[in-house]
């Protein structure tokens, strides 16, 4: 099925390129405890992020645009980075949807995907989550309307990216422009 973009993710698509240098606000990685897929109580920073680079992205479970197509960008990374990951790479998709997405919902979205131990989809009771996410400089209004966002880097610095970038440019968020096993 085709993802179907709204003006505003069309928007923020064309803006990708000058939304990521624009948007210098601070980031805050909270410590927030959130709910894995597994339906595992554990903190963001401390017990999924930790000292690591980590690469995240908002998602929800009944969307129709590019949810699928991050979730399936993650799901290359995660074959590229081998040994990397988990030692000195996390993948992180939090959702944006906590209202509809407990942790079977998000395991059952996830599963197409298939995430290993160390790509973290994560969710949660709506006030952390709402918190989280606004402390992450992600989108709190309707789910249907966000952009695609992206987050990489070290807990105390992590960065935005905005938009649907190539996984090269993911890669080199990472820190490890072709580094990656194949």
């Amino acid at each position: 099925m085709q993802p179907s973009l709204n003006r505003r993710q069309c928007i923020a698509l064309a803006a990708a390129g000058l939304a990521e240098a624009s948007l210098a606000q601070t980031i805050s990685v909270p410590d927030a405890t959130l709910l894995h897929r597994d339906g595992q109580a554990v903190r963001l920073r401390s017990d999924v992020w930790r000292d690591r680079t980590a690469l995240v992205n908002f998602v929800f479970t009944t969307c129709t645009s590019f949810c699928g197509i991050q979730s399936a960008m993650l799901a290359q990374l995660q074959a590229k980075l081998g040994a990397r990951l988990g030692r000195e790479v996390v993948l992180i998709s939090l959702s944006i949807d906590p209202l509809n997405d407990d942790p079977p919902r998000l395991q059952s979205f996830a599963r197409t995907f298939e995430p290993g131990p160390h790509w973290w989809w994560l969710t949660g009771r709506p006030d952390a989550m709402f918190k989280t996410l606004e402390a992450l400089g992600a989108d709190r209004g309707d789910p249907r309307d966000h952009a695609p966002l992206w987050l990489a880097g070290t807990a105390s610095s992590p960065r935005r990216i905005v938009g649907l970038p190539s996984l090269a440019k993911l890669e080199a968020a990472l820190g490890t422009p072709g580094r990656l096993s194949p």
